[in-house]
């Protein structure tokens, strides 16, 4: 695709964009939790002046797996290659994973490449699992068999820290058309945001969940990317099947990778806002 093309297709985008209006997302479940504090539902849904309409809708059973996937490192400095680049190893590993994920049935599988250097997980494999939670469950006890198989350090000669959990998609802001069900890239310049954010299970409570638009940045975010950028959606996932409450916010833009200086201006700013809640 030129960049005519991809300029005419944003302009396209832009324009379907004018006759709807963004919407939340919140499984009736999870209401409670992660409706951002201060918003309340109408008495009656079914009047025309609401400031907020209410359209109930099928319930997509979606449940996703992240795998993230640290550096790697040689077991033995004596065993490291000059000639051979550890991204490249690491990416063939990340489709090796995928390939087997699908084998397993996973309903759809990304790999997420990280544009930052030297960072923590330079690729994060992502699963989507239509299917109940307990078929869910087992191809997630089947996956992480299979990854630590692949990753086994002795057999592959180097180390890597790595972890897999399923998520729950508890909250999404997205921007019509909105398709809950599929998660593939509407663009070949789509590109992500991804946040990562642990707590103390007991620390996760109500009052706190309700303010996830503000310490998840995804409040900044959604008021300040680019128009350019093509934002589509973002979404909370948690996971509590460790020891701690994880929570991941995956924003997506259907025009990053063309548009990524203007998007990159933002993230010195949200990099601050996770280091500090780590902190915290």
């Amino acid at each position: 695709m030129t960049r005519e093309e991809a300029q005419r297709l944003r302009e396209e985008e832009l324009a379907g964009q004018a006759h709807g209006k963004d919407c939340f997302i919140i499984p009736q479940a999870n209401l409670d939790r992660f409706l951002p504090d201060g918003v309340t539902l109408p008495r009656d849904p079914r009047k025309a002046n609401n400031l907020i309409n209410i359209l109930e809708v099928e319930d997509p059973k979606i449940i996703v797996s992240f795998h993230l996937m640290g550096q790697l490192h040689p077991i033995s400095p004596a065993l490291a290659n000059p000639m051979v680049n550890s991204l490249d190893v690491h990416f063939d590993l990340s489709k090796t994973l995928l390939n087997r994920a699908q084998g397993l049935n996973a309903g759809e599988g990304y790999i997420f490449k990280n544009l930052e250097k030297d960072a923590d997980y330079p690729y994060i494999n992502y699963y989507v699992i239509n299917k109940s939670r307990e078929e869910a469950g087992q191809f997630y006890t089947d996956n992480k068999t299979a990854s630590h198989d692949e990753l086994n350090a002795n057999k592959l000669g180097y180390k890597m820290a790595h972890t897999m959990d399923l998520y729950d998609e508890v909250a999404t802001i997205a921007r019509p058309p909105v398709d809950p069900a599929h998660k593939r890239p509407t663009t070949e310049y789509t590109g992500y945001i991804i946040c990562i954010y642990q707590v103390f299970k007991g620390d996760d409570g109500e009052k706190f969940e309700r303010n996830w638009l503000y310490w998840t940045g995804a409040r900044m975010l959604y008021k300040n990317l680019p128009r350019n950028v093509g934002l589509k959606r973002l979404t909370l996932h948690k996971s509590a099947t460790g020891p701690n409450v994880n929570y991941i916010l995956l924003v997506e833009c259907s025009h990053f990778l063309d548009n990524i200086n203007q998007a990159a201006n933002l993230l010195p700013v949200q990099i601050g806002r996770a280091s500090c809640r780590e902190r915290v």
